[in-house]
C-alpha cells in the first residue's frame, strides 16, 4: 500500500511544530551526554586496542597489551544467546488459545518463520541489537513498515518507456544504534512516551528514493541540495551519530564521499487540528533546514510505535539497561594494569647486565662469550646487574581480580567451554556447576527473550495490515489458507494473542543438560505409558488402549526428537516417525483411529471392537513396550 497523505499545516501551526520538536530535541541532547560518553567508553573497551604502539615509558618496550575481559564476555554471551534463539532452525512458536485454532498454528509458524527469516533476514538484522544488549545494556529494535519504488525501462512495442517497479512494500525488520535512539530518560516505554524516535543519515541517493517512493515530500532533495550547498563542511551540534563516527574512527572506515545527510524520525502526541487533543503523527526532520521533509498520521490500526527497547540487566525506574561493559569497566582496568606490571617486572628481572668498575680495565667494547676468563685486581669490578625479581603474587592478584569478573559477569571457565584451573573436578560436579551458572544467564535470556517476543508480535500485526511480501505464499505454499484465515481476524485478537499466541521458540537449555534431562524424562514416559496401558487393559476398554498407544508414540518421537537434536544430528526427519507429528491433530482421540483423518497407529486389520486378550492388542501393546524401553536406554 502507498504511504498515507501528507498533512497539510497552515504556515502557523508548522512553525509552533519546528519550534516544539528543536526544543525536545535539544532538551534531550543536552541531558544524553553523558550517557553517550559511557556508550563510548563500553565500546573502547571492547575493541581494546592499545593507545600506543610502542611504549617509552616506564622504559623502552615496556607492555601496552589491554586484556579484553569485556570481549571475552559479550562473545561468549552473544554466542549462547543466537544459538539459543536460531539454532533451532525454527523461530517462532504458536499456540493456539482453543482447539478450534490447534489446526492453523503449525502453517502460522511456518508463515512467521518464512517471512521473518527467509524474507525479512531477521536473524542478520536483530543481531546488531542483541549484541548492542550485552555490550552497553540497551538494544533497540523496529518493525516498521517501508515502499521503495524504483524506475526501469522497459521496451513496449517500438518504443522504450519508464515504468515504476515497486520493488519493496511490506513490513521491515532494523536494529536502531543504542545511541541512535531519541527518547526522553523520563519516560520508561516507547509506547507511552511524549515522544520517540531515531537518528537517520543516508546518502543523498538514499534521500532522493524515499522521494520518489512516497514517504518524502516533492522538493524535499532540491530543499536540502541548497542546504548542504550552503552549509559545506559544517555540522550541527557535534551530538549526531557520535557512536558511529567514533567507531568508524576506530576502524579506519570514515567515509569520504559522499557525505551522509542526517535527519530524525519521531513518533509523538500533537494537537495539529486545534482541537485540544494531541493526534498520533510521523514526523521526518532536518534539524539544520529546519525543514520537515513528511508530516503523516500513525499510520498503523492499533496506533503502537514501531520502537522495542530490550534491557541486558535492568535498571530500576529506567528504559536503559546495564550491560557486560559496565559490570566489566573497572575490572579490565584493573586485570590490565597488573598484567603489565608482571610482564615488565618479568622482562626487568629476566635481563642481566654487567657492571664493570673503571679500575677494571675492561672498556664498552670488551666481548661476552661463554667460558671467557676474566683477569681483575678486585672480585668486585665485574658483577651482574639485577633490575627486578619476579614475585608470584603478581600472578595470584591478577586471578583474585578475574574471579571478582566472572562473578560479576556470570561468565567462567565453564561456560567457555575450558577445563577449571586446578584439579579437576568430576562430570557431576561440573553438571551442577553449570545448572546454577545457567540461572543468571536464564535471567538475562529471558530479558532479551521478551525483546524478541515484541518484535514477533510486531511483524504478526503489519502482516496482518500489509500482508507478505509475497502474496502467491497464502495460494502456493502448504497451509497457507489456513494461515490466511488467522491473518485477516483483527489485530487486536493478534497483538493480544487471543486466538493463537506467537513466541521464540528458542529454550533456555543447555546442550548436556538437555541431553541428560531428555533421557530422564524418557524413564518417566515409559513408567506412565505402560501403567496407563495396563490399567486400559484391566478395564478392558479397547478404545482407550488405542489412545493411549497414539499419545505414546507421538510422545516418544518427540522425546526422541529432542534427544538427537541435543547431539547435534543431522537428517532427524529421516530418522524419527515425523509424520506423525504432522498427522490431523483430530485422529488423537480416544475413537480417533475409527473416525475419518484419524491416526490409527495399531496394526493393520486389528479390530476396532477387539477385546483385552486379543491379537491386536498385544501387539500394539509389545510394540510401544519395545520402543519406549530402547528410548528410555539411550545414553545409558
Amino acid at each position: 500500500m502507498p504511504y498515507p497523505r501528507e498533512l497539510v499545516l497552515d504556515a502557523n501551526t508548522l512553525e509552533e511544530l519546528r519550534i516544539h520538536v528543536d526544543r525536545e530535541i535539544y532538551n534531550h541532547y543536552a541531558e544524553r551526554g553523558k550517557w553517550v560518553d559511557n556508550v563510548l567508553q563500553w565500546q573502547k573497551d571492547y575493541w581494546a586496542e592499545p593507545t600506543t604502539k610502542k611504549a617509552t615509558f616506564p622504559f623502552l618496550g615496556a607492555s601496552t597489551i589491554i586484556i579484553p575481559m569485556t570481549a571475552i564476555s559479550v562473545e561468549a554471551i552473544h554466542a549462547r544467546v543466537m544459538t539459543t534463539i536460531f539454532g533451532t532452525g525454527q523461530l517462532v512458536s504458536a499456540t493456539a488459545k482453543a482447539s478450534e485454532w490447534e489446526e492453523i498454528a503449525r502453517p502460522v509458524e511456518a508463515m512467521m518463520d518464512h517471512e521473518l527469516l527467509k524474507e525479512m533476514k531477521f536473524k542478520d538484522k536483530i543481531n546488531s541489537a542483541l549484541l548492542s544488549a550485552e555490550k552497553y545494556g540497551t538494544g533497540v529494535g523496529k518493525i516498521g513498515y517501508e515502499r521503495i519504488v524504483r524506475k526501469a525501462v522497459r521496451t513496449i512495442g517500438d518504443l522504450e518507456q519508464e515504468v515504476p517497479v515497486v520493488v519493496r512494500d511490506a513490513s521491515v525488520v532494523d536494529s536502531v544504534p543504542t545511541t541512535g535512539i531519541l527518547m526522553p530518560f523520563s519516560a520508561d516505554d516507547p509506547q507511552t512516551a511524549p515522544w520517540v524516535g531515531e537518528e537517520h543519515h543516508d546518502t543523498p541517493y538514499t534521500v532522493r528514493q524515499h522521494e520518489n517512493s512516497g514517504l518524502f515530500k516533492q522538493g524535499t532533495m532540491e530543499e536540502l541540495k541548497a542546504w548542504v550547498i550552503e552549509h559545506a563542511g559544517t555540522t550541527l551540534t557535534g551530538q549526531e551519530r557520535r557512536q558511529e563516527r567514533e567507531q568508524e574512527k576506530r576502524e579506519k572506515m570514515e567515509p569520504v564521499w559522499p557525505k551522509t545527510l542526517d535527519w530524525v524520525e519521531l513518533w509523538l502526541g500533537y494537537d495539529v487540528d486545534g482541537d485540544g487533543q494531541d493526534e498520533e503523527i510521523v514526523v521526518h526532520y532536518h534539524r539544520g533546514a529546519s525543514l520537515f521533509m513528511s508530516i503523516r498520521y500513525n499510520w498503523y490500526h492499533d496506533l503502537h510505535r514501531p520502537y522495542r527497547i530490550g534491557v541486558y540487566f535492568p535498571v530500576e525506574h529506567r528504559w536503559t539497561g546495564l550491560g557486560i561493559g559496565k559490570q566489566n569497566e573497572q575490572f579490565q582496568r584493573e586485570i590490565t594494569t597488573q598484567h603489565r606490571q608482571r610482564l615488565d617486572n618479568a622482562m626487568l628481572a629476566n635481563v642481566r647486565m654487567l657492571k664493570v668498575s673503571k679500575l677494571s680495565g675492561y672498556g664498552p667494547g670488551e666481548p661476552v662469550f661463554p667460558g671467557k676468563m676474566w683477569f681483575l685486581d678486585n672480585m668486585d669490578h665485574v658483577d651482574t646487574l639485577q633490575l627486578g625479581e619476579v614475585y608470584n603474587s603478581a600472578f595470584s592478584n591478577e586471578q583474585a581480580t578475574q574471579i571478582y569478573s566472572q562473578q560479576r559477569t556470570g561468565v567462567n571457565e565453564v561456560t567457555l567451554g575450558q577445563s577449571p584451573a586446578g584439579t579437576p573436578g568430576t562430570a557431576t560436579g561440573d553438571l551442577a556447576r553449570l545448572q546454577e551458572g545457567n540461572k543468571k544467564f536464564d535471567y538475562v535470556f529471558a530479558n532479551l527473550k521478551g525483546f524478541v517476543d515484541e518484535l514477533i508480535m510486531d511483524t504478526a500485526v503489519n502482516l496482518q495490515q500489509f500482508g507478505p511480501r509475497e502474496l502467491q505464499y497464502f495460494e502456493t505454499v502448504e497451509g497457507g489458507r489456513l494461515a490466511r484465515m488467522f491473518f485477516e481476524m483483527p489485530p487486536d485478537l493478534i497483538r493480544h494473542g487471543l486466538l493463537i499466541e506467537l513466541n521464540v521458540v528458542g529454550q533456555q537449555h543447555n546442550t548436556v543438560v538437555d541431553r541428560q534431562n531428555w533421557i530422564q524424562i524418557a524413564t518417566l514416559l515409559q513408567q506412565y505409558y505402560q501403567g496407563s496401558i495396563q490399567l486400559a487393559q484391566l478395564l478392558g476398554d479397547q478404545q482407550m488402549v488405542q489412545f493411549i498407544g497414539q499419545k505414546g508414540i507421538l510422545a516418544a518421537t518427540e522425546a526422541m526428537r529432542q534427544i538427537l537434536e541435543s547431539y547435534d544430528i543431522r537428517n532427524i526427519d529421516r530418522i524419527v516417525l515425523t509424520e506423525l507429528l504432522k498427522a490431523p491433530q483430530n485422529g488423537a482421540q480416544p475413537n480417533g483411529g475409527n473416525q475419518p483423518g484419524g491416526t490409527n497407529l495399531l496394526p493393520a486389520g486389528t479390530p476396532a471392537s477387539a477385546g483385552p486378550g486379543d491379537v491386536g492388542q498385544t501387539a500394539g501393546v509389545d510394540q510401544f513396550n519395545s520402543l519406549i524401553q530402547s528410548l528410555g536406554g539411550i545414553g545409558q
